[in-house]
């Protein structure tokens, strides 16, 4: 038996263990044939590595194996998320024992690694510097002194999953933006741990109006704009955070023209940090899959950021952003306004318009024009 990233599986692969998505359904079973159905269904669930039967699969390079603790560590905090508890300091104790300790940390290092891989273009010297200062977040939050806000991680991935990804997205493209705008290390560390906590106050908003499908009442639109103030009275006293950091979670729905919440700051009353992550916030948010819309493509979600940049969002701030994410990771399938399909196979010099292999073609869309992605398929 050997873990392989989903995005090394092959048709004809045998699944020796069955599949659960975040909430411990079987998604597939033990013993299934992967198709290339499956596979896409399994990217389209966030499944990140797999156990197949070696005896009955297709050999594949060594490089392929995934080697790293996640199936374990998630299955280890499903035990966990039956632990519904309000926050206390008795339930942190019981939170937070050493095996969920473990397995947070380890479900954190291996997304915002895997997100580091796929968000920045190649090349950029941005990799390892995001990285290392992941790390020391990571080995910080390991530490005692940290236990109360790894409990709070812990709690908001019990009580909605997509607000957990979605907060370690936001650290990770919150930082890639900050490089550019000239932040040292501690201040893009301070920016990234304000962002992972940016929507912890989305536990005090009843998870029915989190994940529903039709348009939000009035009285539904007030309680999620409490999150923000919520959440940073929640992590006021934390000393995990600098008041930059709680700066992000307070701040990060301001707008620049004075009509955000929950406290219509205007430009410069409104902290640059918060700046940077609400860019990052709205791009994680458009760009994936929500209960009451589709995602949107990449290309849309900029074109819609950059539309309102001078109101709502900083003009500068966006215009870094958009230069120093990778929108088409390598490896994506993504269909082109023409109807064609293909693997990105290189984004280094223009990322926002890669090259497409196309059956048995290279296609460059910088020479290209009248072709655009429309959407990336997995």
């Amino acid at each position: 038996m050997r873990c392989v990233s989903v995005s090394n599986l092959k048709p004809g692969d045998v699944l020796e263990e069955s599949v659960l998505d975040n909430k411990g359904r079987p998604l597939l079973t033990k013993g299934n044939i992967l198709t290339q159905r499956h596979i896409e269904y399994l990217r389209k669930y966030r499944i990140e590595s797999v156990y197949l039967d070696e005896q009955n699969s297709p050999l594949r390079e060594e490089s392929s194996i995934c080697r790293r603790p996640c199936e374990k560590a998630m299955g280890i905090l499903h035990e966990s998320a039956y632990l519904d508890l309000p926050y206390s300091s008795e339930n942190v104790e019981i939170l937070l024992t050493q095996r969920i300790c473990d397995a947070t940390i380890a479900i954190l290092r291996e997304m915002a690694n895997n997100l580091i891989q796929v968000s920045i273009p190649q090349k950029r010297d941005y990799t390892r510097q995001v990285g290392q200062i992941v790390e020391e977040i990571i080995d910080e939050l390991s530490q005692p002194h940290c236990r109360n806000s790894l409990s709070f991680l812990i709690q908001l991935k019990n009580y909605d999953f997509y607000t957990y990804t979605h907060s370690v997205n936001v650290m990770i493209l919150s930082m890639v933006a900050g490089i550019p705008l000239g932040l040292n290390n501690n201040s893009l560390k301070s920016l990234g741990i304000g962002a992972l906590f940016h929507d912890i106050g989305k536990m005090s908003v009843p998870i029915q109006i989190l994940n529903k499908r039709k348009q939000l009442n009035a009285e539904e639109i007030t309680q999620v704009k409490m999150h923000s103030l919520k959440g940073y009275y929640r992590m006021k006293e934390d000393g995990f955070l600098d008041q930059n950091g709680k700066a992000v979670i307070l701040q990060h729905h301001e707008k620049v023209d004075g009509t955000g919440y929950p406290n219509k700051r205007k430009g410069k009353d409104i902290h640059e940090f918060a700046k940077i992550a609400a860019v990052a916030d709205i791009y994680d948010a458009l760009t994936s899959e929500r209960p009451h819309r589709n995602h949107w493509a990449p290309s849309e979600a900029l074109e819609y950021i950059y539309s309102i940049a001078g109101s709502h969002l900083e003009v500068d701030i966006v215009t870094k952003f958009a230069r120093s994410i990778a929108p088409y990771p390598l490896g994506s399938f993504v269909q082109c306004s023409n109807g064609m399909k293909g693997y990105v196979v290189d984004n280094i010099i223009n990322p926002h318009r890669p090259v497409l292999q196309v059956g048995k073609n290279r296609i460059d869309l910088n020479t290209k024009f009248n072709i655009t992605i429309t959407d990336i398929m997995f």
